[in-house]
């Protein structure tokens, strides 16, 4: 509401004191507002937009990244990064690292927090890594705060006796907790091994190339190969159990059911041994079974065995032993 166009107002009291008009008020009350507008635009500080100095520190972590040096890009972050991956020759050691970056997109300025969207090339990699750096000021300095995926990377315990190698020089073993990898951005060497020589990775070669973080595409989705893989084992392993397990059975057909081919269970059952013309049939469960236990692969396969004397009972029986590839590549059942 316009104090300019207002009526005048009278106040009446018991002294009957003189009327007081608003509008005799009007030219203090404008001067007073006046000032206050004054001294506000004279104490106003003009918004510091400059960013040189975040586009600087960008620019210089990727150029140490670029040499390899890790150490010196890992100082130009708040990350508190485990020693182990803050090393020159650990990082040399990758199969690619970040080339030709670009800032390709910047937010905000240096006082307030700072935004930069950089792409960069990786050697052999289809397609360009990007990667969005936040930058903040801490005790009166400017520091890389975060970028998308600086966090660890956390192998998970797996039951397998193999192992991960990065960069031929850290090796992780599946089987055992707190595996976790962080990193600064490049390509990994990582190299799977399993000493028994049963288990592989599943839809990629035991030797591999880890993205660190994911490539991405235009539309955010990842593109390379990152730190998942699941090992399994290989083809030939299900198979030879069960051929290595037929032929105990069918040695213990001969051993008249009660020698040392048979399983417990049924050794354990029969009063002695059966006649020549006895035979058996032996219908697999669901399964086998296989689990590591103090690095080896143990295995299990239950049956219910059925006699052609039906006086016998039907039972069920399994067979356990340990898993091993035996000096000709073929596969042996120890029990």
């Amino acid at each position: 509401m316009s104090l300019r166009g207002a009526p005048p107002v009278e106040v009446q009291s018991a002294t009957a004191r003189p009327p007081v008009r608003r509008s005799a008020r009007v030219p203090r009350l404008a001067a007073v507002v006046c000032a206050v507008a004054l001294a506000l635009t004279a104490c106003a500080r003009p918004i510091d937009t400059d960013d040189s100095d975040s586009i600087a520190l960008v620019e210089a972590f990727f150029a140490h990244l670029e040499a390899g040096e890790a150490t010196a890009a890992a100082a130009l972050t708040s990350i508190d990064f485990p020693e182990e991956f803050i090393d020159d020759d650990f990082y040399r050691a990758s199969d690619a690292l970040p080339s030709d970056a670009r800032i390709v997109k910047t937010t905000g300025y240096d006082a307030g927090g700072f935004t930069a969207t950089v792409e960069y090339t990786l050697e052999g990699a289809e397609g360009t890594g990007r990667l969005e750096l936040r930058v903040v000021p801490e005790e009166g300095e400017l520091r890389i705060a975060s970028w998308r995926g600086d966090g660890p990377i956390t192998i998970s315990r797996m039951e397998s006796v193999g192992t991960v190698t990065v960069n031929d020089q850290l090796k992780y073993v599946l089987a055992e907790d707190g595996n976790e990898l962080q990193l600064l951005p490049g390509a990994y060497a990582v190299a799977f091994e399993d000493p028994t020589g049963l288990v592989k990775l599943i839809g990629k070669e035991d030797a591999f190339t880890a993205y660190v973080p994911d490539l991405v595409d235009a539309d955010g989705q990842a593109t390379g190969d990152g730190f998942s893989f699941s090992p399994a084992f290989m083809s030939d392993v299900e198979p030879g159990l069960a051929a290595a397990i037929e032929g105990l059975q069918a040695a213990c057909g001969a051993e008249h059911f009660v020698g040392p081919s048979c399983p417990e269970e049924l050794t354990s059952v029969l009063p002695g041994p059966l006649g020549d013309a006895v035979t058996a049939e032996w219908f697999r469960e669901p399964g086998p079974e296989i689990v590591l236990i103090d690095g080896e692969y143990h295995a299990t396969s239950a049956f219910r065995i059925r006699f052609s004397d039906d006086a016998l009972p039907i039972l069920t029986v399994s067979y356990t032993g340990v898993l091993t590839r035996d000096a000709a590549g073929a596969i042996a059942f120890t029990r």
